[in-house]
C-alpha cells in the first residue's frame, strides 16, 4: 500500500506545496496532489505550481506577517526545486481562445 510520503515522492512535491495547491484551487489534499503531479508532467507545470504559490503569497500579505514569511520561504524553496523558466502562457500546446481579425 502507498503512503502519503510515497505519493509525495512520486509527485516530486512537498506536503506544503500540495497544501498550497489545495488552498489555491479549493480542493482536497489528495486531489491537489494528483493535480500537482499532473502539472509537473507538462512543460509549463513548474511555472503553474510557482504561480499558485505566488497567488497564495499575495493574498497572505494582506492577512498576517507570519503567514507571509512562511509562504515566502516556501515559494523560494519551490523556485529552487522547480526552476523551469517555461512560460505556460506562451505554450504552443495551450488552447487559445478564438482569434478575431
Amino acid at each position: 500500500m502507498l503512503t502519503i510520503d510515497d505519493c509525495l515522492g512520486l509527485a516530486n512535491l512537498e506536503a506544503e506545496e500540495v497544501a498550497q495547491i489545495a488552498a489555491h484551487d479549493h480542493i482536497p489534499f489528495m486531489a491537489a496532489l494528483e493535480k500537482g503531479a499532473s502539472l509537473l508532467h507538462e512543460p509549463w507545470g513548474d511555472a503553474a505550481v510557482r504561480q499558485m504559490l505566488w497567488d497564495n503569497l499575495c493574498c497572505a500579505t494582506c492577512r498576517s506577517a507570519a503567514e507571509s514569511a512562511s509562504l515566502m520561504m516556501l515559494y523560494n524553496d519551490t523556485c529552487t526545486r522547480h526552476p523551469n523558466p517555461f512560460d505556460r502562457r506562451r505554450s504552443p500546446t495551450r488552447a487559445v481562445g478564438v482569434q478575431r481579425h
